[in-house]
């Protein structure tokens, strides 16, 4: 019997995207089922989306960046025993949830890089006092299981990949003058094949320079950059800055494109998807899992020829849609999924 008040532990609420954005959609769906959510946090900033919830705030500001995590695992462990919850489920790292999401792993992420820090030790320590305290952990793909099997020495039986969920009614696929006043918009050519490269920041980590270098001489390509513009480009490329309507930038590109190093889902691709506009994707993000080979092109990261070779045969693009995705992408689903295994929890 799962207890009507379940606790939702998150970094912070934003209605911008990524886990935060995530777990609000989750407390929505649970309030709406009749459940009451109630809100762990750090350092909360005032949201209109979730005034009406109970939120319970952490403030980290003075604790180090390396000890951050088990500071709020103390803190959170005594409030959820004062307020006596006794389902939680978890958006960030932490000891005290009993489902915890894992958009991907620190140990994983920091194999990308040449040197290692004291902080990655300790987060990655952490992490493993977090992934054997949570009864589930769902990552966001099966990449991310493997890596939790074989990094952090995970039972198989915990792990229940659990793919992100994606509002169909946000992202759309526009008619063909719609697309054609987004591109204009956006300041994109209409005589070339624009590729769009959604990236808020952190653009050498999701393979702007191997991207770049892949379309010098081809006069017939576009790279359209989202997010902070680089300090600097090539003729090839055009910076259109941070997007709030990122179904128009989608709708108005040809292809949508990354080449991360390390990309544990990459919700862009299903994004773009639903917008109608196909995808080229490194084979190592785990999107990929879920894409149809028709909407997702794929090339090896540590052979750069093959995505330049992809993109000299470039065709026309045909329009996407969600057919092209391998798994019920609704909140719905995914809710009914997390009561589903509350239950099985607290049964055990």
């Amino acid at each position: 019997m799962i207890q009507n008040e379940i606790g939702i532990v998150c970094n912070r609420l934003a209605c911008g995207g990524g886990m935060e954005s995530h777990a609000i959609s989750i407390v929505t769906t649970l309030a709406n089922l009749g459940y009451t959510p109630v809100i762990f946090t750090k350092n909360h900033k005032p949201i209109a989306s979730v005034q009406n919830y109970e939120i319970i705030s952490c403030s980290t500001k003075m604790i180090p960046r390396a000890l951050e995590d088990l500071y709020f695992s103390h803190w959170l462990k005594n409030k959820l025993k004062n307020r006596g919850i006794q389902s939680c489920i978890g958006f960030c790292r932490n000891t005290e949830s009993d489902i915890l999401f894992c958009g991907g792993t620190h140990r994983g992420f920091a194999s990308h890089r040449k040197h290692h820090l004291v902080y990655d030790a300790i987060t990655s320590s952490f992490e493993d006092a977090a992934f054997q305290h949570a009864k589930f952990i769902l990552p966001a793909s099966n990449f991310i299981g493997q890596e939790l099997q074989s990094l952090y020495g995970i039972n198989r039986k915990k792990i229940v990949t659990a793919y992100p969920p994606v509002s169909e009614d946000k992202f759309t696929c526009f008619p063909n003058q719609q697309r054609l006043e987004a591109r204009a918009d956006l300041g994109l050519s209409l005589d070339k094949t624009v590729l769009l490269f959604p990236s808020a920041s952190g653009h050498e980590r999701k393979g702007l320079s191997l991207i770049l270098k892949c379309i010098e001489g081809m006069e017939n390509i576009e790279l359209a950059i989202a997010g902070k513009p680089p300090r600097s480009l090539n003729s090839s490329a055009i910076a259109i800055g941070y997007q709030t309507d990122m179904a128009k930038a989608y709708n108005a590109a040809d292809y949508t494109i990354l080449a991360s190093c390390y990309e544990p889902f990459g919700l862009v691709g299903v994004e773009s998807v639903l917008c109608g506009t196909p995808v080229i994707l490194a084979q190592n993000i785990g999107c990929t899992e879920v894409i149809s080979s028709e909407a997702c092109q794929t090339f090896d990261l540590d052979n750069p020829q093959q995505l330049r070779s992809i993109l000299l045969e470039l065709k026309p693009s045909r329009r996407t849609s969600k057919d092209d995705l391998a798994y019920d992408f609704s909140i719905q689903k995914q809710v009914e999924m997390l009561l589903s295994l509350l239950s099985n929890g607290s049964s055990a």
